[in-house]
């Protein structure tokens, strides 16, 4: 092998190590401390390489098919890469301003609500307020948690509680107003048909208040056309408009309400759509308690993986500024275990 065959295979392993720390995982993390898979990936592809430039080298008629198959196993090893750096070219020609070089890190959220918990248990409150400021004005963590810790610190917010309008209408529902209900969250879907919790309430209302599981069903369909609902939340309500619509079923929670108050025995039963309806019914009138929220959330977790319905109900405990940090802290620990059990199930 002469010098300029050398300098060649040096080459392409400086380029192939480079490219192979392009790569990322399916939640956008670096794969650049990969090691051992980049050096076995770079190993392969100088090796294939060197078997491509002693073919050329060597001629002859038996040469001509591995020319052709050592480029698709070097495209089949470095697929990934090329991949990536395709995707990061196309995106800074679509949006050059929009490109970001930092690292993705997932974690980090999570790592700032570790601090400030920290914090704030050792008693080292400016410190703590420092950092959720800090945090706030960066943009690193959700507001609405920051603005709430920083009022559970003694640093008073100005902001404005604006009701959302799925919010509103579950109010009127449960006051008992069915028509001005139907029609804001009919409203809602118009403007915006991928709204979940809009969908999901107008179900129940239709099949549970009014006792018209035909409209209920109707609408059902139409949204499985759209193709626009989460396919967890639309098996959910597929499970449920029946149960929501049979009157019995709706005197079995509330004499559970009126006799235990607990949700277990319609669990057990399997009257899953009526212990969600029971939980919804209780955090009503008991929203500062933790429990129930957590129980409401580990049953569209665990019960029925709709996980991001649990999020969801996570992310409310925060907009909702009535929890403290440490609640919060511990409401995102039991989501993580939800993820990971769900994870396992897989």
């Amino acid at each position: 092998m002469n010098t300029l065959n050398l300098v060649v295979l040096a080459v392409v392993a400086a380029a192939t190590w480079w490219l192979t720390g392009l790569d990322k995982n399916h939640a956008g993390e670096s794969k650049r401390s990969h090691y051992f898979t980049r050096s076995l990936r770079t190993i392969a592809v100088v090796f294939l390489i060197a078997v491509m430039l002693g073919m050329m080298q060597g001629g002859g008629a038996g040469s001509a098919p591995l020319l052709l198959i050592v480029p698709v196993g070097i495209a089949l090893l470095l697929r990934s890469s090329i991949a990536e750096i395709l995707t990061q070219g196309i995106l800074r020609l679509i949006e050059p301003g929009a490109h970001d070089h930092r690292q993705v890190d997932p974690h980090a959220a999570q790592r700032h609500r570790d601090a400030i918990a920290y914090l704030i248990h050792h008693g080292k409150t400016d410190a703590a307020i420092k950092l959720c400021e800090e945090l706030k004005r960066d943009g690193e963590l959700d507001a609405a948690t920051l603005e709430h810790t920083l009022e559970f610190l003694g640093v008073k917010q100005d902001r404005a509680a604006v009701e959302r309008p799925v919010n509103q209408a579950a109010r009127l529902r449960a006051t008992g107003k069915l028509t001005e209900a139907e029609t804001l969250l009919k409203k809602l879907l118009a403007q915006n048909p991928a709204d979940a919790g809009a969908a999901m309430l107008l179900l129940r209302l239709y099949a549970g208040d009014l006792r018209q599981p035909d409209r209920a069903w109707e609408l059902w369909n139409k949204l499985k056309q759209q193709a626009v609902i989460p396919a967890a939340h639309l098996e959910f309500a597929r499970r449920s408009i029946s149960e929501w619509s049979q009157p019995h079923k709706a005197k079995v929670a509330s004499t559970a309400e009126a006799n235990s108050g607990s949700a277990d025995d319609l669990l057990a039963q399997g009257f899953l759509g009526s212990a969600i309806e029971l939980l919804e019914a209780h955090i009503r009138e008991q929203p500062t308690d933790l429990g129930l929220r957590l129980k409401l959330a580990e049953i569209h977790a665990r019960r029925c993986s709709n996980l991001p319905r649990a999020e969801k109900l996570i992310r409310d405990l925060a907009s909702e500024k009535i929890f403290s940090a440490e609640q919060l802290a511990a409401a995102q620990a039991q989501l993580k275990e939800w993820r990971e059990t769900l994870a396992q199930r897989k």
